[in-house]
């Protein structure tokens, strides 16, 4: 088996490695994602990447338990974990393993603070502006609506991994930022989004479609974000990012009704508002992007994969 030591990048997927092995006579090559844990933000990305890779993309990971398995086994997603479960489909070669439990040893983590709450946030915030990366920390703290030890880390920890270069007199620039970004969605979606959730409603039928919005004091996300920007998707679940003290008048005007199983869904907005962006009603593609993949809804990722396409991958990223 032959393993090639650098990442490799694919039509803007970067993926850790590319393994060739031989198998009766026969060359084997697979495209190699290590991921530590799998949700369903992890499934999306690479359901959309892997057909653009020029070989069999294998999922390495730590633990896949018995119903992640089938479903990476029914989306033709290969993978091999830690404690032995296996999916490869590789002709000559078929092997199907599941329901092996993880060891202790496999679950320790010691990932970098930077995607812990805060630095998602700072990240969030570069990402969203590509020049932020070049102030001060005390305007970055302020942008990203963290404390300021909270941009030292990040930063420190942004350097060491390789997203940021630090040019002296020239100043910060940001690198990797696709890596970064499909990063920076699997952990906020696991990590920083839960935290920010106020509350669950139900409410009158296509209560949201004349509505507006009062952008200082909310915006919406996920699908109906995703309706606003394309005129495509009619949504199912409504997500609105609002500022905590002010989702009271969302509420009394639309007569909306808390319900734990609603698909109404009031996130507290984590970023600092900016009344010069063009889209004021609608929160950033780049965060609508990430509340779609979040399911495993095919006509969601659809969508998902259109708005990456047409405006983080068009414009975002060439600006």
């Amino acid at each position: 088996m032959e393993t090639e030591k650098t990442e490799r990048i694919v039509n803007n997927f970067r993926f850790n490695k590319l393994v060739k092995f031989r198998y009766q006579k026969k060359e084997l090559q697979y495209c190699v994602e290590i991921k530590a844990n799998i949700n369903n933000t992890v499934l999306a990305l690479l359901q959309y990447h892997k057909e653009t890779l020029p070989h069999p993309l294998l999922l390495v990971a730590r633990h896949i338990n018995n119903n992640k398995a089938e479903e990476l086994k029914e989306k033709g997603i290969q993978f091999i974990d830690a404690a032995g479960n296996a999916y490869i489909n590789y002709y000559p070669i078929y092997i199907f393993i599941k329901g092996n439990k993880p060891h202790d040893l496999f679950l320790k983590n010691t990932a970098y603070h930077l995607f812990e709450p805060g630095g998602l946030k700072i990240i969030y915030a570069l990402l969203t502006n590509a020049d932020l990366v070049k102030q001060p920390y005390r305007f970055i703290a302020e942008t990203a609506n963290v404390a300021l030890g909270t941009v030292g880390w990040t930063m420190n920890d942004l350097i060491k991994l390789g997203f940021v270069i630090d040019m002296g007199k020239k100043g910060r620039k940001l690198l990797k930022n696709e890596e970064l970004f499909n990063r920076w969605c699997i952990d906020f979606n696991e990590k920083l989004k839960p935290k920010l959730l106020i509350n669950k409603f139900t409410g009158p039928e296509n209560w949201w479609i004349n509505y507006k919005l009062k952008p200082e004091d909310a915006q919406w996300g996920g699908e109906v974000a995703a309706n606003k920007l394309t005129k495509y998707l009619k949504p199912q679940d409504i997500i609105i990012y609002v500022d905590p003290e002010k989702y009271q008048n969302i509420i009394i005007k639309n007569r909306l009704r808390k319900d734990i199983n609603g698909n109404i869904i009031f996130f507290e907005r984590f970023w600092k508002f900016d009344i010069n962006i063009e889209l004021q009603e609608i929160v950033n593609p780049i965060l609508i992007y990430a509340d779609l993949i979040n399911t495993d809804n095919q006509r969601v990722l659809e969508m998902a994969k259109r708005i990456y396409e047409e405006y983080i991958d068009r414009h975002i990223w060439k600006n």
